[in-house]
């Protein structure tokens, strides 16, 4: 199962600022703690705000068994699904989950 949703991310770093979109992807992906983005798609970058929008897929088995299953029992809970997707991102900025992300069998 993987939780599927857009974000908005305000870049901090100055180095991937200056990546190539191919590269950017790649910064994002590696963005997410213990590599749980699984797939990034419908990618957008705006270089005016310094900013991304994608509609990432995360993986849920990084997770504690028991918040996995939380997740799993609660499909339709828009807020938990919400709040995974920014808990997970560790990457040099801000992320926003916008939209309503959903949870989808692998």
């Amino acid at each position: 199962m993987f939780v599927e949703g857009e974000v908005e991310i305000k870049i901090k770093d100055k180095s991937a600022l200056a990546l190539d979109d191919h590269n950017l992807k790649l910064w994002v992906q590696r963005s997410f703690k213990d590599m749980c983005c699984y797939r990034i798609s419908n990618f957008k970058r705006d270089d005016e705000t310094k900013s991304l929008r994608a509609v990432v897929a995360l993986k849920l088995d990084v997770l504690p068994e028991t918040e996995k299953k939380l997740i799993e029992a609660r499909p339709n809970d828009i807020g938990m699904l919400r709040s995974f997707i920014e808990k997970m991102f560790d990457g040099k900025g801000a992320v926003r989950a916008i939209g309503d992300p959903k949870l989808r069998p692998n």
